[in-house]
């Protein structure tokens, strides 16, 4: 399966072509865009997010089209997961060089890391076929509904685990277990044990069936305590099951083993938030949204407790933020409704109403269904 981080997109052509244009003062200067964007480079090799940043930027001001410095100031946002935003930059970068494969590779990814698979699906599909290209267009075509076209992807690529993983999730959806188990099963002899049941509980978790993913969760622990995202799946996958204290043990644990992960703050805050415990909850929701500043769930919850706060002025603005981010869930407006009531904004509060009424189809999702994503 591909890694969701972004590429790193060092451009020097695109550097030298910028600077032909400017005067020749400038290009003595101590401080040239040349210089800074070798030492904006150096930061971002160097995990300097917030200096790498900075030194592109400074570039941009020098030279606004400068590609090597918009490719990489889209890796800082990705990298930050500010996807949105690396969104947008890489959208400016392919203006001036719009077959660009590494800036296409990025945006792609930039997208499906905001689940917004649909808008990667045409991006895999125009890039140069290879063995991340093709799995990232297999994964999309997953999402979007057409795990036909995912399987003649997937059955031409080398059979490693991620690429089995897909297969066996792309077979499911086909109405195929048959097919679904010999690659889960493959998939057992190319991983170790941990990962090739980490991976199974994710299939399994991706197809509804929480007591297989919870049972494949627990296995990849029990062959590595310390291995990556387990406790934090594990946690999501018992909230689905309803079972919150153990939803609740293995959230904290995901987050003494990587306190940097935004999900698993953000599902331990949403957690204690809907138990009602505000105080606990609203400090991983603040750590949340700094580690995600894109996220909506994180605003819908903040918003939530203030509201349970009566503190109706600092829900609004935050709920607001989520239903910008997030502008087909009905939830957030329906929640936007209840803040604007307690301001006394009673029209405003009526229309909020109104979109929920748009947007719904049936009742209202379970709370747990909105803070999962899943349906039981």
């Amino acid at each position: 399966m591909s890694s969701s981080a972004s590429n790193c997109y060092f451009s020097r052509t695109g550097l030298l072509a910028c600077l032909l244009g400017l005067p020749a003062a400038f290009l003595l200067a101590a401080e040239s865009p040349q210089l800074l964007f070798e030492r904006a480079a150096a930061a971002l090799a160097a995990s300097d997010y917030p200096e790498a940043e900075k030194g592109f930027q400074a570039v941009l001001q020098a030279v606004p089209g400068h590609v090597g410095a918009l490719g990489n100031l889209g890796v800082v946002y990705s990298r930050t997961h500010r996807y949105a935003r690396a969104v947008e930059i890489y959208q400016r970068a392919l203006k001036s060089a719009p077959r660009d494969p590494g800036l296409l590779l990025n945006l792609g990814l930039a997208y499906v890391n905001q689940q917004q698979y649909a808008r990667a699906l045409p991006i895999f599909q125009k890039l140069p076929p290879t063995d991340q290209s093709r799995e990232l267009l297999a994964t999309c075509q997953i999402y979007t509904g057409n795990p036909e076209a995912a399987v003649k992807v997937l059955e031409a690529l080398p059979r490693g685990a991620g690429t089995l993983y897909l297969l066996g999730l792309a077979y499911s959806r086909l109405k195929q277990p048959e097919k679904a188990k010999a690659a889960l099963d493959e998939m057992l002899t190319a991983a170790s044990p941990a990962q090739a049941n980490f991976l199974t509980g994710k299939a399994e978790y991706e197809e509804g069936r929480f007591e297989a993913a919870a049972d494949a969760f627990l296995k990849a622990l029990a062959a590595d305590r310390g291995f990556p995202g387990a406790h934090l799946e594990l946690g999501k996958t018992y909230l689905s099951l309803r079972r919150n204290a153990d939803a609740e043990r293995e959230l904290k644990l995901a987050i003494a083993q990587d306190a940097s992960s935004g999900d698993a703050q953000y599902f331990l805050g949403g957690l204690l938030t809907l138990d009602g415990r505000y105080g606990d909850a609203a400090p991983h929701l603040e750590a949340a949204r700094a580690l995600n500043p894109d996220s909506w769930g994180a605003y819908f919850y903040l918003g939530r407790i203030r509201i349970g706060e009566r503190k109706p002025a600092a829900a609004i603005p935050l709920l607001e933020r989520a239903a910008k981010l997030n502008p087909s869930e009905p939830a957030v407006f329906y929640q936007l409704a209840q803040a604007l009531k307690q301001a006394g904004r009673d029209d405003e509060s009526r229309k909020a109403l109104e979109k929920v009424r748009t947007l719904k189809s049936g009742k209202l999702s379970d709370e747990i269904e909105q803070l999962t994503g899943k349906t039981r």
